[in-house]
């Protein structure tokens, strides 16, 4: 993939009535997953000219550490200050100490969400991960589900397939499986997963998109069978 190359594919999103942001959005993950500073500098270049909403921009950098890590977020992040500029029109308070409020929202709003994305495998999910490491189980409510996921300026069904797109180019198996069901339990439509699949297929390479699609018929079948 080149420049020109991103730049006709997210204008080609750009016309999609309906699902464009979400396709967009998307795709934007894809190219954080995949790490190449100057295609997402052309991606961000192209939606801040479009007048793209800035802060659903922003939104998606952020949660990516949870799913990337800290090092491609950092990087996207670079980026998005090189194209927007420092200012991002308070999108958050400041420096300051996480109050005892924030702290039980979210923890509250983790659970809560946790549960609508996992749906009745969620104790289950609890079980295993509370054997594992329950450390690991209490930040992903706090940390991700919670404090992260949470957050205005995305919906739930758009950072679920965010998170679908940036698995996908990782190829991270176990976890895309869990995301794909999620994003079904919380409204997405199988056909709307098979479309972003295709949309990112560039970036994410032919066995992943196979990979994929196996996967997806797979979660189809066991989500319909517990209708």
């Amino acid at each position: 993939m080149n420049k020109n190359e991103i730049i006709t594919l997210l204008a080609a999103l750009n016309t999609k009535a309906g699902n464009g942001r979400i396709r967009m959005l998307s795709f934007l993950s894809a190219l954080i997953a995949l790490c190449k500073s100057d295609l997402t500098e052309s991606a961000l270049i192209y939606l801040e000219q479009s007048r793209f909403d800035k802060k659903a921009v922003y939104e998606i950098i952020l949660q990516s550490y949870l799913f990337l890590g800290f090092p491609r977020m950092i990087e996207a992040a670079i980026v998005f200050n090189k194209v927007y500029g420092q200012n991002c029109d308070g999108f958050e308070a400041g420096f300051e100490r996480i109050s005892p409020a924030d702290a039980n929202r979210w923890f509250d709003n983790g659970v809560n969400l946790c549960r609508q994305v996992y749906r009745r495998n969620y104790d289950r999910l609890k079980k295993r991960f509370m054997a594992i490491s329950p450390e690991m189980f209490r930040w992903m409510v706090i940390e991700g589900y919670g404090k992260v996921l949470t957050r205005p300026g995305l919906s739930t069904i758009e950072r679920e397939l965010a998170e679908v797109a940036a698995l996908i180019v990782d190829r991270r198996e176990r976890q895309l499986v869990s995301h794909l069901m999620g994003s079904l339990n919380v409204g997405a439509s199988a056909e709307l997963l098979e479309i972003i699949n295709e949309d990112i297929r560039p970036l994410a390479g032919e066995e992943a998109y196979r990979m994929t699609g196996e996967l997806l018929s797979a979660v189809i079948s066991r989500y319909d069978s517990q209708i």
